[in-house]
């Protein structure tokens, strides 16, 4: 009795999720083709610009750190490693993570 109960449950399951799986995909091709990535950067822009979208300090912040670390560096491998071994002996190194 409890394998049949268990067999129906999956039957009931697996019809579910085949349910779900067919509205997604007219959802999906309902909405169109996809917009590139410019265009949605400029979309973004505008939003921003016409006082659309308030960003938070958190997402401020990651923003402002993700455009320090894509910008272009002209030091040296040598001349980072120097960097951060002076930093680390004047206590001034902030460590995230563990190891």
């Amino acid at each position: 009795m409890k394998t049949l109960l268990i067999a129906a449950a999956l039957v009931a399951t697996s019809f579910a999720a085949s349910a779900d799986h067919k509205d997604y995909s007219r959802q999906a091709e309902a909405s169109g083709p996809g917009k590139t990535r410019a265009e949605v950067i400029a979309e973004l822009q505008v939003a921003k610009a016409a006082g659309l979208i308030q960003i938070s300090d958190s997402e401020m912040r990651q923003a402002e750190q993700r455009n320090r670390m894509q910008s272009s560096s002209s030091l040296t491998r040598q001349q980072v490693e120097q960097e951060v071994v002076a930093l680390r002996e004047k206590g001034e190194l902030e460590i995230h993570g563990g190891n």
